[in-house]
């Protein structure tokens, strides 16, 4: 390209039909509950939650491992009750199955 034009290939165009197939690999705030007691874990999720509110985030991960299922069903029944949480679900099993809750939230 002598004259300083450049060429029709050469212009880069953002490639919509990538983004909208990578967009299940979206990176979430991940919070990790192990070795903590419930009530530590409890209080951790609940300023985690208002903090991604403010940033307007929709989703967080909770790491709390599978281990006896107390941190989990008591992480789970605070979620249920909290005024800023629009859903939950286990993850899927190739990303931590049912030691990770994905959280949806209200913004």
């Amino acid at each position: 390209m002598a004259d300083g034009k450049r060429s029709r290939n050469s212009i880069r165009r953002p490639n919509r039909r990538a983004a909208t197939m990578w967009a299940h690999t979206r990176k979430f705030r991940e919070i990790d509950l192990h070795g903590l007691i419930v009530d530590d874990a409890i209080a951790r999720v609940s300023v985690a939650i208002n903090e991604a509110v403010k940033r307007r985030e929709v989703r967080i991960r909770i790491n709390h491992g599978k281990g006896t299922g107390t941190l989990r069903h008591e992480v789970r029944a605070m979620l249920r009750a909290h005024p800023s949480v629009r859903g939950y679900r286990p993850a899927p099993p190739e990303t931590g199955g049912d030691g990770v809750t994905e959280v949806d939230l209200r913004i």
